[in-house]
C-alpha cells in the first residue's frame, strides 16, 4: 500500500550517487587502508605477529644459544643486532621475545576491557546505588599507582608471565571502567535509547545492541592505548625481575640485561627498545584509524576525504578583481559554489543583503540554504569541501580568506544565531562569560566593562533579572530563554550582519513570536541587516522584507515577500505555500469528504489525577517542582486527542507516563493513575510491571520529535525496524524479518533499498517515516506522537500527516498528539487538551477549543499563530 510519495533524497544526507560505485562500496577495511598512518601500524604489528607466531622458524639462533667467544660482538651480518653478554644472538632473542609480549598484552587487556567495559556500562546505565557502589570500588582500585598495584599482586602471586597478564589485566579494569560508564552516561539519556525503552527492549539488549556500539569509540582509542602500556608494564615487571623469568627472553629482561652495557655495548639495549617502541606506536595508529571506520559517519567523511576532486578548484587567498557593489550592500554574493567530496551542492547562486534589510532564505532540508550562507560567511568547513565564488561582506572577499581575517570578522561584523540554543552556548561557562568573550577579544574592554555590556545585551534582549542572570548556567534557563542569550551574544560586538538560522524552529509559538519581534525591533534600532533561514514561510512572513527561494542548491525565486505570498511564480514556491497547516485551511478541508475512522466512544487511554514531582536540588536546598498536577485525560479508540501548550506546560510529561520512561523514584515522584484498555484487557500504566508491562510496551508505541535523534547512528534500517519485533518475538527467521521490515516500509511509502542505509544517509521526512515504520512494528492500538512533525519541513509534514491519517483509517490506530503548532493539532485531532504550568485548562472538540477558545492563554496561544498573510514584525 502506498498513502503518499516521499520526498526526494536529501542532497546533504551524506548519501553516495549511484554513479560513484567506488565511493559506495568502500568497506571499513578499504577505508582503514586508505589511512597512511593506520596502514604504517597495521604493517609494523604485522612484522611483530609474524615473529610471534613464526618466531623459531625467522630466528637464526636459539633464544638461549651461548657463545661466550662472540659475547658483546657488534652488528654484523652474521648477527645482524650483535650479541649479548653471553654471545646470544639478540636478533633471535627481539624476534622470539615478540610472542611472550604480545601475549602478555592481549590477554591482559582482554581481561580489563571485558571487565571494566561491563561494569562501566551497568554502572552508567542503572545509576543511583549500584553506580555508586561499582564505581566507588573501582575508585579504590583506581587511587593505587598502576605500577605498584601490579608488584603488590604479582609478590602475591609470585613471578612469572601468568601472574604479569592477571596484574596487568587487573590494573587497567578500573580505566576501562571510567571509560565506559562516562560514555554510557551519555548514551543512556539519547532518544534512540528512550526509544528502545518504550519499545520494551530487554535492559540486556539496549547495553550490547545500543550502548556498546555507540561507547567504542573512546573504548576503542582505550584499548588501543592500554595494548602500548600493557606491552610498557610487562617490560617493566620483566625489567623489575617480576615477570617473565629467566631463561626465556623478553624485551624488558633484556633492557635489565643491558643496563650495565649502555656505554660499551649499545646494542643489547637500543634494539629491544625499538621493538617495544614501534609496537606501542603502531597500536596507537591503528587503534585512532579503526575507530574512524567503525562509525557509520566518520566512513562517509572518509569516503569524501578519499575522493579525488580531479577537476574542481579549490578556493584560495588568491586576489581577486575588484567588484563594483553597492554602497548600502552588506553581504553581496555572485556565482557562489559549494561541495563535499564528489557532490557539489550549491549551484552558482547570487544574492545581496542591503543595510537595514531582512532576507528570508526558504526551502527544504538540503536545498543548500543554510550551507550557502555559512560558505558566504566563511563558517563552512568539511573533509574534502571546496568553495568557490565571491562573497563580499562590504569591501572584504569572504570566499579564500584567511583564518585571521575570518576570526576578525566573526562577532564583529557578523553575529549568528543557531536553531539550538542548548547545544550553542557552552554549559561549563556562565552567561556573563560567555557574554563577556566577545567584547573582550574584539572591542579591548576590561572586566568590569564587559560586564557592564554583557549587563546591558541582556537588557536589550528583554531577558527577565538580568543581573541574577549573568551568573546563571545555560541549563538554569528556559528554552526561549536560552536564545535570548544567544541572541545577545551575537550582537555583543554590534555586528553590520546578523544570520538567524532557523531560530525559532524549536520554540513553541508565542516564544517563536516573542523572538520574532525581538529580532524586528532590534534590527530597527541599530540598522543592521539580517539573513533569516526557515522552512516555516508563515515566520518568513512575519520577518521578511524579500524572501529567497532554494531548491537543490539553486535559486528557484527571488521577491518582495508580499508579492511571492500574493503570486508565487514558481510551481515550488507554490507547493511550499499550499503545504502550510493554516486555520483557515483546516475550515475549508473539514467541508471536503471526510476519512472514515474506526471508532469506539469507550476510552482507550484515562488518567485520572495524574502528578508528577521533581525533587530538585539547588543552591538554597532542595525543593519540589510539579511537572503536571491533576491532570485529567481521555481518548476515544480510533480517535485522536491533541495536546497543546507552551515548552514546560507538562505535555510530555504526560507521554512520559504512558510509555514508562517516567516513573517514581530517584527524585521522581509519580502519583494518580493511567488506565490502559488493551487487547481486552485494562492495564495499569503508573508503576506497570511483570506481564503487564510487556502488553504495554507491544501496544503502546511512540515517535519522538527528531527523526536524528531517535534513529540509532550506528544501526542500520532493517535494525532498527525489526528491533521492536525481536523484543516481542513476533517473527522467527530471517527470511520473515525481512519481509515484515519490507511490508513496514511499505506502509510508510518507502521502498526496499532503504534497509541498508544508516540514519545520516537519510533526508529529515524518510528519517521520521522510518521511525513511524518502527513504532508500527509490534502492531500497536496507541500510538503516541511527541512534536513528530516539529522539525520537519512543511511540505514533508504535510506528507507525514497524510500518512498517519491514511493509517488511522486503516489501522484503526488511536493517537495522542503532542504538538505547539495549532493548526497542525486542528488538522489531526479529534478533540483537543490544553495545558498550562502542568494543569489542564482547556479541553473539548478540536473544532470548539482552536476556534472559540474559553481560555484567555489558549487565546493567547492562537494569537502568536503566523497570520496567513505576510505582516512584518
Amino acid at each position: 500500500m502506498t498513502l503518499t510519495a516521499p520526498e526526494p533524497l536529501d542532497p546533504a544526507a551524506g548519501t553516495v550517487d549511484p554513479a560513484e560505485p567506488d565511493t559506495a562500496t568502500d568497506s571499513a577495511w578499504r577505508l582503514l587502508l586508505r589511512n597512511r598512518a593506520s596502514v604504517a601500524g597495521l604493517v609494523i604489528i604485522a612484522i611483530v605477529v609474524i615473529a610471534a607466531v613464526f618466531g623459531p622458524l625467522i630466528a637464526p639462533y636459539g633464544a638461549n644459544e651461548i657463545d661466550v667467544p662472540n659475547a658483546l660482538q657488534a652488528p654484523t651480518w652474521s648477527h645482524l643486532f650483535g650479541t649479548d653478554d653471553l654471545g646470544r644472538d639478540v636478533f633471535s632473542r627481539v624476534v622470539l621475545a615478540a610472542s611472550v609480549s604480545l601475549r602478555v598484552a592481549v590477554i591482559a587487556v582482554a581481561i580489563s576491557l571485558t571487565v571494566g567495559v561491563i561494569l562501566g556500562m551497568v554502572a552508567g546505565f542503572a545509576g543511583g546505588v549500584l553506580d555508586t557502589a561499582l564505581m566507588r570500588i573501582v575508585d579504590v582500585v583506581f587511587s593505587f599507582p598502576v605500577l605498584l598495584l601490579a608488584l603488590a599482586i604479582v609478590a602475591v602471586l609470585g613471578p612469572g608471565v601468568t601472574s604479569a597478564m592477571i596484574a596487568i589485566g587487573i590494573v587497567y579494569i578500573p580505566i576501562f571502567a571510567r571509560v565506559a560508564r562516562a560514555d554510557t552516561l551519555r548514551v543512556r539519556q539519547t532518544q534512540y535509547v528512550q526509544s528502545a525503552r518504550t519499545m520494551g527492549v530487554r535492559t540486556s539488549r539496549i547495553l550490547f545492541s545500543h550502548v556498546l556500539p555507540n561507547i567504542s569509540g573512546p573504548v576503542i582509542v582505550q584499548t588501543s592505548i592500554s595494548l602500548a602500556f600493557a606491552i610498557l608494564s610487562e617490560a617493566a615487571l620483566s625489567f623489575l625481575g617480576l615477570g617473565v623469568q629467566p631463561p626465556d627472553p623478553s624485551w624488558g629482561r633484556m633492557l635489565f640485561d643491558a643496563q650495565g652495557f649502555i656505554t660499551t655495548a649499545w646494542w643489547m639495549g637500543v634494539f629491544p627498545g625499538l621493538a617495544i617502541l614501534f609496537t606501542v606506536f603502531a597500536f596507537n595508529l591503528v587503534g585512532d584509524g579503526v575507530r574512524d571506520v567503525l562509525d557509520p559517519r566518520q566512513r562517509t567523511l572518509l569516503r569524501n576525504r578519499g575522493y579525488d576532486r580531479r577537476s574542481v578548484a579549490v578556493a584560495t587567498a588568491t586576489p581577486r578583481p575588484a567588484r563594483a557593489v553597492s554602497d548600502d550592500s552588506v553581504l553581496d554574493v555572485e556565482n557562489l559554489v559549494v561541495g563535499v567530496g564528489p557532490r557539489e551542492i550549491v549551484h552558482g547562486i547570487g544574492f545581496t543583503v542591503a543595510r537595514g534589510e531582512t532576507l528570508g532564505i526558504v526551502g527544504e532540508s538540503g536545498s543548500g540554504k543554510s550551507l550557502s550562507v555559512l560558505s558566504a560567511t566563511g563558517l563552512f568547513d568539511a573533509p574534502s569541501a571546496y568553495v568557490r565564488g565571491s562573497s563580499l561582506l562590504g569591501r572584504t572577499e569572504i570566499v579564500g580568506a584567511t583564518p585571521s581575517t575570518l576570526r576578525a570578522l566573526h562577532g564583529t561584523r557578523v553575529g549568528f544565531v543557531f536553531q539550538d540554543p542548548s547545544s550553542s552556548l557552552n554549559p561549563l561557562l556562565t552567561i556573563e562569560q560567555q557574554l563577556a568573550e566577545g567584547p573582550r577579544r574584539h572591542l579591548g574592554l576590561n572586566r568590569a566593562e564587559a560586564r557592564e555590556r554583557a549587563l546591558q545585551l541582556l537588557r536589550d534582549v528583554n531577558l527577565p533579572d538580568p543581573e541574577s542572570r549573568l551568573g546563571a548556567y545555560p541549563h538554569q534557563l528556559s528554552g526561549g530563554q536560552r536564545q535570548r542569550v544567544m541572541i545577545a551574544i551575537a550582537l555583543a560586538c554590534d555586528p553590520e550582519l546578523l544570520i538567524a538560522d532557523e531560530a525559532t524552529t524549536a520554540l513553541d509559538v508565542t516564544t517563536q513570536a516573542q523572538i520574532i519581534d525581538l529580532v524586528a525591533d532590534l534590527q530597527r534600532k541599530r540598522g543592521m541587516a539580517v539573513v533569516w533561514i526557515s522552512h516555516d514561510l508563515g515566520v518568513i512572513g512575519r520577518i521578511a522584507d524579500r524572501v529567497m527561494v532554494m531548491r537543490e542548491g539553486r535559486i528557484v525565486e527571488s521577491r518582495d515577500v508580499a508579492a511571492l505570498f500574493d503570486d508565487p511564480q514558481d510551481p515550488y514556491s507554490k507547493k511550499l505555500l499550499d503545504s502550510r497547516p493554516l486555520l483557515s485551511k483546516v475550515e475549508e478541508r473539514d467541508t471536503g469528504p471526510a476519512l472514515t475512522k474506526q471508532t469506539d466512544e469507550k476510552p482507550v487511554l484515562q488518567a485520572h489525577g495524574l502528578g508528577v514531582e521533581y525533587v530538585v536540588r539547588g543552591p538554597t536546598g532542595r525543593s519540589v517542582v510539579h511537572a503536571i498536577d491533576g491532570v485529567d485525560l481521555q481518548v476515544a479508540r480510533g480517535r485522536t486527542l491533541g495536546i497543546v501548550g507552551e515548552s514546560g506546560s507538562g505535555k510530555s510529561t504526560v507521554a512520559g507516563v504512558v510509555t514508562g520512561l517516567i516513573e517514581s523514584g530517584q527524585g521522581t515522584t509519580v502519583t494518580g493513575s493511567v488506565t490502559v484498555s488493551v487487547d481486552g484487557r485494562e492495564v495499569e500504566a503508573v508503576g506497570v510491571r511483570g506481564t503487564d508491562e510487556a502488553l504495554l510496551r507491544r501496544r503502546v508505541a511512540m515517535v519522538f520529535q527528531d527523526p536524528t535523534a531517535s534513529l540509532d547512528p550506528r544501526m542500520t534500517v532493517a535494525s532498527s525496524i525489526t528491533e521492536p519485533l525481536r523484543a516481542h518475538g513476533l517473527v522467527s527467521g530471517r527470511d520473515e524479518m525481512r519481509g515484515r521490515a519490507e511490508q513496514l516500509l511499505a506502509d510508510v511509502s518507502l521502498d526496499s533499498s532503504f534497509l541498508g542505509r544508516y540514519p545520516h544517509e537519510m533526508s529529515g521526512g524518510q528519517r521520521q517515516r522510518v521511525c513511524i515504520a518502527r513504532a508500527l512494528a509490534s502492531e500497536p492500538e496507541i500510538l503516541i506522537l511527541d512534536e513528530s512533525t516539529a522539525s520537519l519541513d512543511v511540505s514533508v509534514q504535510a506528507g507525514v500527516l497524510d500518512l498517519l491519517s491514511g493509517l488511522q483509517q486503516e489501522k484503526g490506530l488511536t493517537f495522542l498528539f503532542i504538538a505547539h503548532d495549532l493548526a497542525v493539532v486542528e488538522q489531526i485531532s479529534d478533540t483537543v487538551a490544553v495545558m498550562q504550568n502542568g494543569r489542564v485548562v482547556e479541553t473539548g472538540p478540536a473544532s470548539r477549543i482552536l476556534h472559540d477558545p474559553e481560555t484567555d492563554y489558549t487565546r493567547s496561544l492562537l494569537a502568536a499563530i503566523p497570520p496567513e498573510v505576510p505582516q512584518r514584525a
